[in-house]
């Protein structure tokens, strides 16, 4: 690939709705689709599937087939079984589909750059590359290393660049599943009366997400009455905006990189997500992170509620009454829930005979959370290329 290495006039012509996109986009797109398709390396069902064998037996004896295969995926489970921390299964398509995109522009020269620092990827002759928040975990490249694909890590910065170091340009790539989320923010914290708020640091922070919420607040959304449901009530214009404003500033993308309903590897412009996905909008009343409890009368409420006994700090309940809960990216019983809203530690539990017995303090509550979700399982290959390629 030689971005900006061929003039206007020898491009396939574009059609009128890429006229927003600058040339470096609108030459990014011509090159993808007029090459021959790529499938992705290992399916989604066969992604899913490694996942959940590699959770339950930690072992990475039978992936050695990886370490060519899909380099980045060998990586990452050696990481996960080297830092002793959980995996989850997303990373896997990340490195599936930056295998695809190096396939697709013939990059063949592999590096891992968290794993070994001589290998640490070297951004001083980049101008362009200095600008972008990456987190370099791989690059694919080839001999002349005219064109390098950094695949990033960090929540900060998108998962991936398709840098031409020859012409200083860099095309911010996205990698997203069929069905995936954006970004998923905790939102602020409500009172004991449990009805939805906002606050200015939310707002200045997710700005995206302004219109989904006020939404909620002026329908006097109350979170205690959703427990256990999620509210996926939201306009679509509000969903529209969520998506397009998640990737801008130091998240700013110039594509969303997924793959079709056959497997083959997509492109198409951050700008017309919506006109390709179904976009759907979610807030979760019990989300996936939790903190202290701040509602210690609902939590009280709540206890009583399911006959526990409460001596001082020490709370005593059966054990039938709570719900088993599993770390989250492994098999490991965590903890138990009390609730949707609240659940404790397992590490925090003394059990005598049927009855589990921990301390108030330890009981921990959900945050509300908000994303907005996209949906491209109907895409396919052929109708994006007839879509951004006129007929020649």
């Amino acid at each position: 690939m030689r971005l900006m290495s061929v003039s206007r006039t020898m491009l396939s012509p574009i059609m009128a709705d890429t006229k927003i996109l600058n040339t470096n986009q609108r030459m990014l797109i011509s090159q993808f689709y007029e090459s021959t398709p790529v499938k992705v390396r290992l399916s989604q069902v066969e992604r899913e599937a490694l996942w959940e064998k590699f959770k339950k037996n930690r072992d990475i004896t039978n992936y050695e087939h990886l370490k060519e295969f899909i380099p980045g995926i060998y990586a990452e489970l050696t990481k996960a079984l080297t830092n002793n921390k959980k995996i989850q299964a997303a990373v896997f398509s990340e490195c599936v589909y930056s295998q695809a995109l190096a396939d697709k522009f013939k990059l063949s020269i592999f590096k891992n750059h968290i794993k070994n620092k001589e290998e640490k990827f070297d951004a001083t002759q980049l101008k362009i590359v200095n600008k972008m928040n990456l987190t370099v975990r791989y690059s694919y490249s080839n001999n002349d290393k005219k064109t390098v694909l950094l695949q990033a890590g960090g929540g900060k910065g998108v998962d991936c660049a398709l840098v031409s170091s020859e012409y200083e340009v860099a095309m911010m790539i996205e990698f997203k599943e069929p069905y995936a989320r954006t970004s998923t923010p905790n939102l602020p914290k409500y009172a004991e009366d449990g009805y939805l708020v906002s606050s200015d640091k939310f707002q200045g922070k997710y700005p995206q997400f302004k219109s989904m919420v006020e939404e909620q607040i002026s329908k006097k959304l109350n979170i205690f009455d959703h427990l256990g449901r999620n509210v996926d009530n939201f306009s679509a214009s509000s969903i529209a905006t969520a998506v397009s404003e998640s990737y801008r500033d130091e998240k700013f993308a110039d594509f969303i990189c997924t793959e079709d309903a056959f497997g083959y590897l997509v492109i198409l412009p951050l700008s017309d997500a919506h006109k390709w996905a179904t976009l759907e909008g979610e807030l979760r009343p019990s989300g996936r992170n939790s903190v202290k409890v701040w509602t210690p009368k609902k939590l009280l409420n709540t206890l009583k509620i399911h006959g526990a006994e409460i001596e001082g700090d020490v709370v005593k309940i059966r054990t039938k009454d709570l719900e088993l809960r599993k770390a989250r990216g492994g098999e490991n019983i965590s903890g138990l829930k009390i609730t949707p809203l609240f659940w404790v530690k397992i590490a925090d539990v003394k059990f005598d005979g049927d009855i589990s017995i921990f301390n108030i303090s330890r009981i921990r509550q959900h945050v509300p959370d908000i994303t907005a979700k996209m949906n491209f399982s109907k895409i396919n290959f052929e109708e994006l290329k007839n879509h951004y390629l006129s007929k020649k």
